[in-house]
């Protein structure tokens, strides 16, 4: 019967992984991934029943979830950048079109990147027949896509701007080319005018829009100052209320961009163009001027009349409530109590206050240090005034969230706490907005199951707001964090999102992926990322990369969890750095384990892009690594492949890392051959190279006589002699048995050198001292002459060589750098 063992080493051997045992007897059953060309599941540890063996079927790990059309829109912007054949422009449309029509969540700057090069593509490669890919219709769809999303990304949004302005750009085009074909001159004329008066009403105040919302107000505003610069001499009614919204837009833009100078220049032509402010706008100019303390221009915008956003004409329309409670806000901590009375007494002057009015007042008397049961009795004198004059009005969640609001930005959750519960006293329930503030200022303040609590009580009004999906996630990064929390309340939290596909934030997906790698839940981790990882952009996809290689680099975990999250990483995340990798690399070399070093080392030099391919810098690592771990078999196979590298040069500091390697392999004449070469080049050595030449001496009969000749040359050529080379021809004369003279040198070291002997030069003497009769010796000498760094010795332990019989050796670090 031929052995399952055998069969399984040559698979491991041919398919270029690693040979794991995970059946120690110390070892508790855990599930084992080794993962070959793709990711997928590998049989769990070995643990079956007859029966359960026969019917069991393995578990599959989840396909990943791409969005649809991306990947064949990164085909094409891959083919660009190596000049090869781009994708079919048929497959190219399609795929364009599905993107949008089926991308869940944001739409990032990377993703809007490659969808502006696709469409250019799409634009310089029509049909056959020589007609767009795309009609008029769904690119203004697409305009109206990105426009109605209204969320700016963190990264900026300019893509956006160039995307959203080559759409419009397009339209024109084929706009002005259906004009054109008209078929006769008084067609053309009137089709001609109807095409102007779509650009000027629909098109432009779109492409306006579309600026004022990513970040780009400037070029807004010249298209407005151009286009809709004269509002009192518009006689249309709807070009009227497209200017109003178009000015509006810029507004509302500038102070999204929290510039003061561009807020400065808009307001400036905003004025000039005579154009009507709405209520939303006023809102939003208080609102802006008042978080400056800029009172006299928010009074200035407050004292401004306002017309209904909506309105065809110029209908007066009523201040909106931000307005009051912006501004009052601001005169209260800004200590302008008179303006503030004033606003206060125009609300209740003549007439009963409407609902806006009350609930600025309450905020006005909040933010003058009135307490929640001050708060409590005014809302009583409220109820009691309107019940009089025959028109109620009753506080409502408003009331309440707008009082948790202000307690919040007080960072004071207690009133904000207090002021939930009164709502709760008067039968106010609360909603979405206040269950998310409740998570948000309990999470400020660390109480977790508080703000588990406040989720639970979400559920029943979750309706998936921007807020609340981000508190949310906020909530679950604390629990991965916390250890007092069970497993199973992250994960029904999480399952709720996942059935409400709610967004993921990617810092969320980390720490649940580093929460199941901690649990040895290799599926599950990997079923996570199948599912969210392709969904964002590489710069967030960096932070779950990051966050696996920290969990890699960390020393406590075991190096089997380790590698698993390696595996993970290298084919979820191909694109992490040539710099992350080297730092993995390393890590395994210190954990001892050169073999898992060097599959890193191979999966550097077989990647398929040029910049995360081995260079130098990555061999310089991998042979001072193999040098540390003493694994020659690692240090020929990748030797070898060094040699069959046109493209790397040789450097002095990459022959020290070879000369270091053969050293500490046992290869001590192969070593020194590169002394030789290093010595020849053009380069030369550096007193890397001397140190390590030395070292190369330690081991090789007739080491003595090359270390010998090595420092006669030192000393006729007049080089410094440092402490590093002076130890490193110490150890080399005291490893090949001449210990009188490395006596010798340790007693005229002072008075020749100046270094006076310490740690570092006496134990790398005692550890080369190979004999145990001289060793003898050189402790008593140390004992005698300096005892404190014999003290220093004794702590960091020692073993003794030949299984107890031979010579001791302290644990001190004697690797040199290349």
């Amino acid at each position: 019967m031929p052995s399952h063992l055998t069969r399984v080493v040559f698979r491991s051997i041919i398919a270029n992984e690693p040979l794991l045992y995970r059946g120690c007897r110390q070892r508790g059953l855990r599930p084992s991934v080794i993962t070959h060309h793709g990711a997928r599941a590998l049989p769990q540890s070995q643990r079956r029943a007859f029966f359960g063996g026969l019917f069991k079927s393995q578990r599959k790990i989840k396909k990943m979830d791409i969005p649809a059309g991306l990947e064949t829109m990164s085909e094409l912007a891959h083919a660009q950048q190596t000049s090869a054949r781009p994708p079919n422009a048929k497959d190219l449309a399609e795929a364009f079109k599905s993107f949008f029509v089926s991308k869940k969540g944001p739409f990032e700057d990377f993703h809007i990147g490659l969808a502006h090069n696709t469409f250019q593509h799409l634009v310089e490669n029509p049909k056959e027949s020589g007609e767009d890919w795309l009609t008029s219709n769904e690119l203004l769809a697409l305009v109206n896509e990105l426009i109605n999303y209204r969320r700016r990304p963190e990264t900026g949004g300019k893509p956006h701007v160039q995307f959203g302005s080559a759409l419009i750009d397009q339209i024109a085009k084929m706009e002005d080319r259906e004009v054109t074909t008209g078929v006769t001159e008084t067609t053309s004329k009137s089709v001609k005018m109807t095409k102007e008066e779509e650009y000027d009403l629909i098109i432009r105040p779109k492409l306006v829009e579309l600026l004022s919302l990513y970040g780009a107000t400037s070029k807004a505003r010249e298209i407005a100052t151009k286009y809709y610069n004269d509002y009192s001499n518009t006689p249309e009614t709807k070009k009227r209320k497209v200017t109003r919204d178009v000015w509006n837009r810029v507004l509302v833009g500038a102070a999204r961009e929290n510039n003061s100078d561009e807020m400065a220049k808009t307001t400036e032509m905003f004025n000039k163009s005579s154009v009507p402010l709405t209520e939303l706008t006023q809102s939003i100019l208080v609102s802006f001027f008042s978080g400056r303390q800029q009172l006299n221009i928010a009074k200035f915008w407050y004292s401004r009349p306002v017309v209904a956003q909506s309105a065809q004409n110029d209908k007066v329309a009523s201040v909106h409530r931000n307005t009051y409670t912006a501004l009052l806000k601001a005169c209260a901590l800004g200590g302008d109590l008179t303006f503030g009375q004033e606003v206060v007494a125009g609300l209740t002057k003549g007439k009963v206050p409407d609902k806006k009015g009350w609930d600025a007042i309450f905020l006005w008397s909040a933010a003058l240090g009135k307490g929640v049961d001050e708060i409590e009795r005014m809302m009583n004198v409220m109820i009691r005034r309107t019940e009089e004059a025959q028109a109620p009005v009753y506080p409502d969640v408003d009331t309440i969230n707008l009082l948790v609001e202000f307690a919040m930005s007080r960072q004071d959750p207690y009133s904000a706490e207090r002021y939930i519960a009164m709502g709760e006293k008067r039968g106010i329930l609360p909603n979405e907005q206040t269950y998310t503030m409740q998570m948000q200022y309990r999470l400020s303040v660390k109480d977790i199951d508080g703000a588990r609590a406040a989720y639970y009580n979400l559920q029943g009004d979750f309706k998936g707001s921007e807020a609340s999906v981000a508190a949310v996630n906020e909530l679950i990064q604390v629990l991965c964090e916390s250890k007092q929390h069970h497993y199973d309340d992250v994960m029904a939290i999480v399952d709720d999102l996942h059935e409400r596909k709610a967004r993921f934030a990617p810092e969320t997906v980390a720490k649940l992926c580093i929460l199941h790698l901690r649990r040895v839940e290799i599926h599950d981790a990997m079923d996570l990322l199948q599912v969210h990882a392709y969904q964002y952009s590489p710069a967030q996809r960096a932070v779950i990369s990051k966050s696996l290689c920290a969990f890699i680099l960390d020393g406590e975990n075991s190096t089997a969890d380790a590698w698993d999250a390696y595996q993970i990483l290298r084919n979820t995340f191909p694109e992490t750095s040539r710099e992350d990798r080297i730092q993995l690399m390393n890590e395994f070399f210190a954990r001892n384990r050169s073999d898992m070093a060097c599959h890193v080392f191979f999966h550097m030099r077989n990647h398929t892009a040029e910049s995360h391919q081995a260079n130098r810098d990555v061999y310089i690592a991998a042979f001072t690594g193999f040098a540390r771990c003493t694994d020659a078999e690692s240090l020929e196979l990748v030797n070898n492949q060094l040699k069959l590298e046109f493209r790397i040069e040789m450097n002095t500091k990459l022959r020290n890392a070879l000369m270091l390697a053969h050293a500490a392999c046992g290869n001590n004449k192969k070593a020194l051959e590169f002394w030789r070469e290093i010595c020849e080049s053009k380069e030369g050595p550096s007193y890397n190279s001397i140190a390590i030449a030395f070292r190369s001496c330690e081991g090789m009969p007739w080491g003595d006589q090359h270390a010998k000749s090595i420092w006669a040359r030192l000393k006729e050529q007049d080089i410094e002699i440092d402490k590093k080379i002076f130890t490193a021809y110490l150890s080399a004369i005291a490893r090949n048995f001449l210990h009188d003279e490395a006596l010798a040198l340790v007693e005229t070291v002072e008075e020749e050198y100046g270094f006076t002997p310490d740690f570092y030069i006496l134990s790398n003497w005692y550890n080369t001292t190979t004999n145990i009769e001289k060793q003898g010796k050189v402790e008593a000498w140390i004992k005698e002459l300096y005892p404190d760094v014999w003290k220093e010795m004794e702590a960091l332990g020692h073993w003794v060589t030949m299984d107890g019989f031979g010579y001791k050796q302290y644990n001190i670090n004697r690797d040199l750098d290349p």
